[in-house]
């Protein structure tokens, strides 16, 4: 009884601390078997998307670059435009303008150049192509500075092709900010009086009056005593050459 006993005390304890080893090394089996599984099951989501953050990032760091890259190819082309236009260079300027259109339209300098060169084609007594290129920037401009600019030098070279109904029709056809409002109703004023519409040429210069921008008012005044017959000249007076209309568009 006695070796019984020491027996178990002996050998039944082993067993007992051997079965927890063994409990231990199977917990650790079915750890690895579940990490295994979701390793399986989860790691090729995660790892399509690391795949698709990293693609992301280059794909965003290349598509700046190439956006910048073609702003400065579009910056560098409108300067080539304006030396054009400014040695005279038609054909060239012309050219330019085309391949800032084909290639970098929305970028704005295709807008401020076609504003140039109707500026031009006005200098050169060509109002036809001017208005074509005045349209355009009115229908295809983005910015609003820019569209309103457009409208009043259409409105004026109307004036000019004595055609001021055309040029009612195109300041009408925009709500102009406070920065224009000055310039837009000394526009309308002599669009009216260009069709003897007298009273409606006084409403426009007294509304040009109340708003203060490039105009100088006297000259404005000057034009309300022409209407009322106590101006030195009969005849329309010239414009002013210190009218600067670019001025609120802030860029050109």
């Amino acid at each position: 009884m006695s070796r019984s006993r020491n027996f178990r005390a002996c050998c039944g304890g082993a067993p007992t601390v051997q079965f927890g080893i063994m409990d231990d090394f199977l917990t650790d089996q079915q750890q690895a078997a579940r990490v295994q599984g979701w390793v399986r099951e989860y790691a090729p989501t995660a790892i399509l998307a690391v795949a698709i953050g990293i693609g992301g990032y280059f794909g965003y760091t290349q598509w700046q670059v190439r956006q910048d890259r073609q702003a400065a190819e579009a910056s560098e082309l409108y300067e080539d435009f304006r030396a054009a236009i400014e040695s005279g260079d038609r054909d060239s300027a012309a050219t330019l303008l085309e391949s800032l259109i084909a290639n970098h339209e929305g970028s704005g300098y295709e807008d401020h150049a076609r504003l140039l060169m109707a500026k031009q084609y006005v200098d050169t007594t060509q109002p036809s192509l001017a208005e074509q290129e005045l349209q355009a920037v009115i229908t295809t401009t983005s910015n609003g500075d820019l569209r309103q600019l457009a409208r009043l030098r259409l409105a004026r070279v109307y004036l000019y092709m004595d055609r001021p109904e055309d040029g009612l029709e195109t300041l009408n056809s925009d709500v102009y900010s406070p920065a224009w409002r000055q310039l837009t109703e000394d526009m309308r004023g002599d669009l009216h009086q260009a069709l003897g519409q007298t009273e409606a040429a006084r409403a426009a210069y007294q509304a040009a009056l109340e708003h203060s921008g490039q105009i100088d008012a006297a000259w404005i005044r000057l034009k309300l005593d022409h209407l009322s017959g106590t101006g030195a000249a009969e005849a329309e007076p010239p414009q002013p050459d210190t009218v600067d209309e670019s001025a609120p568009a802030g860029k050109e």
